[in-house]
């Protein structure tokens, strides 16, 4: 949120108005957010799948254990 009222004050800035400064402002705050955030990104992703990996272990488990009894 923050970037995109940051392009959108730039935007209003440059003099663009209307729907080519909300599209302006979509597209620049996109394009920032992709590549400051790389790295909060990939540790997000690296942590849902630690967590997604340790519920298949359990299910798996689970399900041979099943299978023995």
């Amino acid at each position: 949120m923050g970037l995109l009222g940051v392009c959108l004050g730039l935007g209003y800035l440059a003099n663009l108005r209307g729907a080519i400064l909300l599209v302006a402002a979509f597209l620049g705050s996109g394009l920032l957010s992709f590549m400051l955030l790389t790295k909060q990104r990939s540790a997000m992703g690296n942590k849902i799948g630690g967590v997604l990996s340790t519920i298949n272990n359990r299910i798996e488990a689970n399900s041979s254990k099943e299978d023995i009894d």
